[in-house]
């Protein structure tokens, strides 16, 4: 099990979803009512129809991982970069403590606050090369890199594109309950920061990063400057944060107006920029599309200034993209159970039982459905939007706002717990197969702050339902 360890997970759990279409039949929600169908039951060649599928729609996402690896492919070969993680490193010495707290904070308040869940993978290899380097070992890059990106998840607020699939079920809003989310994910991030510090201080190994493809060899020319690199990285920052930032939310129209100003100059008629750059989205509304353009154009640049020649730039950045394959098609094969699940939805009536086994709205029995329908959708939008319509339209007609608020914590919060641990997790299934670590280890070490998060989940969500 060891070898192609995270591809045949992944296969079994799309072999899993598979299995149900011939197992149950179908139900799903629409036009106010319960619609019960026959089974349909998936064949080879209707899964190998939903692989074109799953390219179709999410290869960007594919690419988007495949850019990352040209990106720090460029990066490796620039003393600069060496240089810059030593710095790094040297200036943490004996208090690695405080930089990876730092991390997770950052890496969690822009996942909650920005939307950044999978745009913070650009930052992963930088963040995980410093931690290898440090002397800790490859889950403990992991659990600071992904631990904070899905907390941020669990204690998401003010970013629209997060919670939109609960939003358009139960009317709520990303900035609604802000002071309870701002708890869940204070809360969550605590408890993780504690974990993983606990962790660290037994598992130091200098052998992780002997591995070329984590930390770039040691720079032979330690004069090179860093600044530059620094400078670019951090604009790159800057516009990742701003692109991402769901502006509209705070009647921030200023990027929306500029982008319109943009895309509608004209040069003797003709929309000259508009159609040169081919922009489609203002700040506030970016997709990875737009973020893998912005990669490619920064990764030439660095090779410009450090004076790296084109060719040499190409050869880099196709060796790194080279090592980001397998990441990049595990990606895109877990979003195969998207499509499944979507086209053959068979979950609502898998857990139609637990969700009739109560009376009224019961906080642990709608954990455990949320959680179960999160593992199997991949993205919260598809998961709220496939049972939450039955929740509200069919089981619990006459939700107070409470139980709206109640509601909307327990799925964004175990959408977020799924993340951590769920075999469709694209952050951290495309982090542990850069790491080559095993998914049967990712659980063994992490398993401790699952149980931890959904106890005190669950605590949170009960004295909300008394309040």
């Amino acid at each position: 099990m060891k070898k192609h360890n995270l591809f045949k997970v992944v296969m079994l759990t799309i072999a899993f979803v598979v299995l149900l279409s011939w197992l149950l039949p179908v139900s799903y929600f629409s036009k106010g009512s319960l619609i019960e169908e026959a089974r349909t039951q998936i064949g080879l060649f209707t899964v190998m129809n939903y692989v074109g599928i799953a390219i179709q729609y999410f290869s960007h996402i594919g690419l988007y991982v495949l850019a990352i690896g040209g990106f720090y492919g460029v990066l490796h070969k620039i003393s600069g970069y060496r240089n810059l993680l030593d710095k790094i490193v040297s200036g943490f010495k004996d208090r690695e403590w405080i930089f990876m707290t730092v991390i997770m904070v950052i890496f969690a308040v822009l996942s909650a606050m920005a939307g950044l869940s999978l745009s913070l993978m650009l930052l992963f290899p930088f963040v995980i090369s410093v931690i290898l380097l440090m002397g800790y070992d490859k889950i403990t890059a992991a659990m600071v890199t992904v631990g904070s990106t899905v907390i941020g998840l669990i204690g998401s607020v003010f970013a629209v594109t997060n919670t939109e699939g609960i939003d358009v079920v139960i009317g709520t809003s990303a900035d609604g309950d802000a002071l309870l989310k701002i708890l869940l994910l204070v809360v969550s991030l605590v408890l993780l920061i504690y974990n993983v510090l606990t962790y660290s201080k037994n598992h130091k190994s200098a052998k992780e990063v002997l591995n070329s493809d984590f930390a770039p060899e040691v720079s032979t020319n330690k004069k090179q400057k860093v600044w530059p690199l620094v400078a670019i990285i951090d604009f790159m920052i800057l516009i990742l944060i701003l692109s991402f930032v769901s502006w509209d939310l705070f009647g921030v129209k200023f990027f929306a107006k500029a982008f319109n100003s943009v895309t509608s100059y004209e040069l003797f008629g003709f929309p000259i920029l508009k159609n040169i750059f081919g922009l489609s989205n203002p700040f506030g509304k970016w997709s990875l599309t737009e973020l893998t353009v912005m990669i490619l154009v920064f990764s030439w640049f660095i090779s410009f200034i450090y004076k790296v020649k084109f060719n040499d730039y190409i050869t880099n950045f196709m060796n790194g993209a080279k090592r980001a394959i397998k990441p990049a098609v595990l990606v895109v094969l877990v979003y195969i159970v998207l499509i499944v699940t979507t086209y053959v939805p068979t979950i609502l009536t898998a857990l139609k039982p637990l969700l009739t086994s109560t009376n009224g709205l019961n906080i642990f029995v709608m954990a455990i459905a949320a959680f179960i329908t999160c593992v199997f959708s991949v993205e919260l939008y598809y998961g709220a939007t496939s049972v939450l319509p039955y929740v509200t339209g069919v089981l619990f007609t006459g939700l107070v706002a409470k139980d709206i608020t109640i509601l909307s914590l327990i799925w964004q919060s175990m959408y977020g717990v799924a993340m951590l641990v769920a075999p469709t997790s694209v952050v951290l299934i495309a982090t542990l197969s850069y790491l080559h670590i095993p998914y049967q280890n990712w659980l063994k070490s992490i398993w401790k702050l699952l149980l931890e998060l959904v106890v005190v989940l669950l605590i949170i969500f009960t004295i909300v339902s008394f309040m």
